[in-house]
């Protein structure tokens, strides 16, 4: 509550998703922690993390290794069966590895001239590459908490992201007659929403209920 002169709480319903289109995500460089066993060995890409999100059907992979006993050879597997050997091996690099759906951990393994070896790995999850959308509606607000009539009620914020309780997103709807609102541009997963009201004076409500919403 704001000044005690909130705007009264009210439901929040998801109806259904809307058409689907295309969505991209990039990626940035990143070097992780040296390895063990006298082999450093980096990852520096694709992601600027141990992890990232992608709607591309294959990625490519380089970094580097060093030994004080020289890199004999860089390996690659991935969770779902998939193995090879990489190109190179103070820098080496790995074209074309296939992801599927869903997450793919990937592991590179450096190998010493005298066998010991270090492992790096990278979690890739493949979105589907389309976009969905949501269309929310509610009922407008007509008293205040404290029971008095709500006479300037001026519009509305939506909040939402992909976790729960955590909105990364917000738009809003500067039109009190508006009750139904539609979210464009949600990429394939889980999205939370949460809506709130407020005054001519600025007065904001409470946000009401949160909805869940699966984007396939």
């Amino acid at each position: 509550m704001v000044n005690h002169r909130t705007a009264a709480p009210y439901a929040l319903s998801l109806i259904a998703a809307l058409a689907l289109g295309a969505c991209n995500s990039e990626s940035e460089p990143v070097e992780l922690a040296n390895g063990t066993q006298g082999i450093a060995l980096a990852i520096t890409s694709p992601t600027a993390t141990s992890a990232m999100d992608t709607t591309d059907a294959s990625v490519d992979i380089a970094g580097s290794a060093s030994s004080d006993n020289g890199i004999f050879k860089v390996t690659w597997a991935n969770d779902h069966g998939d193995e090879g050997v990489a190109e190179g091996t103070e820098s080496w690099q790995v074209t074309g590895v296939d992801l599927e759906l869903g997450e793919n951990t990937i592991t590179v393994t450096a190998e010493d001239v005298t066998g010991d070896t270090s492992s790096k790995s990278i979690t890739i999850n493949r979105e589907s590459g389309e976009t969905g959308s949501a269309t929310l509606s509610w009922t407008p607000p007509t008293s205040r908490v404290d029971g008095s009539p709500l006479t300037n009620l001026a519009g509305y914020k939506i909040y939402y992201g992909r976790m729960s309780g955590i909105y990364d997103y917000e738009t809003e709807v500067d039109n009190a007659g508006v009750s139904t609102y539609v979210i464009e541009g949600l990429v394939s997963g889980e999205w939370y929403f949460s809506l709130s009201a407020y005054d001519s004076e600025g007065l904001e409500s409470e946000r009401s209920n949160e909805v869940l919403r699966e984007i396939s």
